[in-house]
């Protein structure tokens, strides 16, 4: 019977105080991640009132906040929030009231018990971090809640963007759920650590300054990002609050400039655009002069707001000039802008949002965040990209510089090159291997009765014929004005013969113009390789002089050089 007077008396007292308290009481006999909907705010222009002035104030004074989160944008007033919290249960229940954004100054937190009895706790990012109650990078109180209707009290005041999120769970509850935050948190900072290794490596390795200035950019956004998530002040200045306050602003300068820095090295503006690369240098002395002037004569409040107003037009401009650049034919450009304006959206959005511009939500306060993660993916594959198309670039210049730009054929750079690599197979193998040695008849007379684009006309069609005439892996070269030479690796001179004789008909067939009879002539030499050689270069000695003595004799022919004998046609 005890028992059930006791259960009956229990229930009458949580009916009697659930009767006796509003609609907008937090229960806490389960945890609540955002009580903004219990919530009425109270603004203090002067911010010189205390709890004792705030009580006195009639009810009305308090407006019912209306939304999960309070934005206010910049502003020197002191913040007062209210709210009920209601435990029924017969026991103490303790709670903790966790705070969002971690860069709020000063936080007091009042309750006043069912018996009327105020507990003050105070806090913020101006008081050491190891005075939290619980080691976490968001401010926290703990308190221990009466049976009964408890009234919190907040005041908030703060030089930084103006927003506030406040939450009240038991611990047990915070911690499950602070741990996988805090997997996410370690896998993203781990990622961007290890990027910045890799790209830091490749620096030393490739030596392109933009890798290091893209390494100054991800570190620049790790490290803003760890101040204004309050990671800094709890892993390195946790005894120095002003200091942490401070990098939050300056660092935002720092990061702005970096990525400015960056975008001026990887889209090479110097070189390509020395104009545009005078107004960004004029714009990042700017950001300089204002960072200065704005913490000597403005103080902290007006330092973070040109802070976040610089990161904005910063983006911007970066945005505007990844576009021109990719528009003027810089082909690297291309995924630079996809990133520059991920970053840009991101950036304005949360800008706005600080300085509430825009409604506040999880999605608008963390854009910047979503928006530069997407932008270091990007700019990651733009420096593969830009890599690629270097190296692309590479193999094209080595290509035109050992190929004859009219022809298109080998030239006299790539022909000793290819000598040398082909006479070290031949000493080890012993095949084969023969050369022709071929020049156009008359071809001075050719120029200058028809002019010398006729005569470059010639030269291409005979190189045309060269090309349609030798196998895949044989080697032609233009060595200069009408002399060709033709390397035949695994080929007997009389093979070697056969192939210039097909060349010299389609020679022969090559009109100067369609009206004219008169046709084009040439004179080959042929060797091999013998086994005395030091190099190619002696078979090329011979058919040399195999070449000549056609030339001078009947022209328009072909003939092997063999131990001082011709074979001729």
């Amino acid at each position: 019977m005890r028992i059930i007077f006791y259960l009956l008396l229990y229930l009458y007292s949580t009916t009697m105080i659930v009767a006796s308290t509003s609609l907008s009481t937090v229960d806490i006999s389960s945890s609540h991640q955002n009580i903004g909907k219990y919530i009425s705010i109270y603004e203090d222009p002067t911010a010189s009132m205390e709890l004792s002035n705030i009580r006195k104030l009639p009810k009305e004074s308090f407006k019912p906040l209306g939304k999960p989160v309070s934005s206010h944008g910049f502003t020197n007033a002191s913040i007062w929030y209210k709210f009920d919290v209601l435990n029924s249960k017969l026991s103490a229940i303790p709670q903790l009231i966790m705070f969002k954004p971690s860069w709020l100054d000063h936080v007091e937190v009042s309750i006043v018990s069912p018996e009327g009895k105020v507990q003050t706790y105070q806090g913020g990012d101006r008081v050491q971090y190891t005075q939290r109650t619980l080691e976490h990078y968001l401010i926290n109180f703990r308190h221990t809640f009466e049976t009964g209707v408890s009234s919190v009290y907040i005041k908030v005041q703060t030089k930084d963007p103006f927003i506030v999120s406040i939450a009240l769970m038991d611990e047990h509850t915070f911690l499950l759920e602070n741990t996988f935050y805090t997997l996410l948190i370690g896998l993203f900072y781990g990622g961007m650590i290890a990027l910045l290794i890799y790209n830091l490596f490749l620096y030393f390795g490739i030596k392109k300054h933009y890798y290091l200035f893209y390494v100054f950019y991800l570190f620049s956004f790790l490290m803003v990002n760890a101040a204004y998530n309050g990671y800094l002040f709890k892993y390195i200045f946790s005894e120095f609050p002003a200091i942490q306050n401070w990098s939050q602003s300056i660092l935002s300068y720092v990061f702005i400039i970096a990525s400015l820095l960056f975008a001026t090295s990887f889209l090479n503006l110097k070189k390509y655009q020395p104009k545009l690369f005078r107004y960004v240098r004029y714009f990042i002395y700017s950001i300089l002069l204002l960072f200065i002037l704005s913490a000597l004569f403005g103080g902290y409040h007006y330092n973070i707001i040109f802070g976040i107003i610089s990161v904005m037009l910063g983006s911007i401009l970066i945005a505007l000039i990844a576009f021109y650049v990719w528009i003027k034919g810089n082909r690297s450009a291309r995924f630079f802008l996809l990133g520059s304006m991920s970053g840009f959206i991101g950036v304005t959005i949360t800008a706005l949002t600080l300085m509430s511009a825009i409604p506040y939500t999880y999605y608008t306060y963390k854009a910047s965040d979503f928006g530069m993660y997407l932008d270091i993916i990007l700019l990651s594959l733009a420096l593969a990209d830009k890599y690629k198309i270097m190296q692309e670039d590479k193999l094209k210049a080595e290509r035109d510089a050992n190929t004859d730009a009219l022809t298109g054929l080998k030239n006299r750079r790539s022909f000793y090159e290819i000598c040398a690599l082909e006479f070290k197979k031949l000493k080890r193998y012993q095949n084969n291997f023969s050369i022709i040695v071929l020049d156009v008849d008359d071809f001075k007379e050719v120029n200058d009765a028809h002019g010398h684009a006729i005569g470059d006309l010639l030269l291409k069609q005979i190189a045309f014929s060269i090309t349609d005439t030798i196998r895949t892996y044989d080697y032609a070269f233009r060595m200069g004005g009408d002399e060709f030479i033709i390397l035949l690796p695994e080929t007997k001179e009389e093979d070697a013969y056969a192939l210039a004789k097909r060349l010299l008909e389609k020679i022969n067939s090559i009109y100067l113009k369609p009206t004219e009879t008169q046709h084009i002539t040439a004179s080959m030499g042929i060797s091999s390789c013998q086994v005395e050689d030091e190099g190619i270069h002696d078979a090329i000695k011979r058919a040399d002089s195999a070449l000549y003595q056609v030339k001078f004799t009947e022209k328009n022919n072909i003939k092997i050089w063999e131990n001082e004998k011709m074979s001729h046609k």
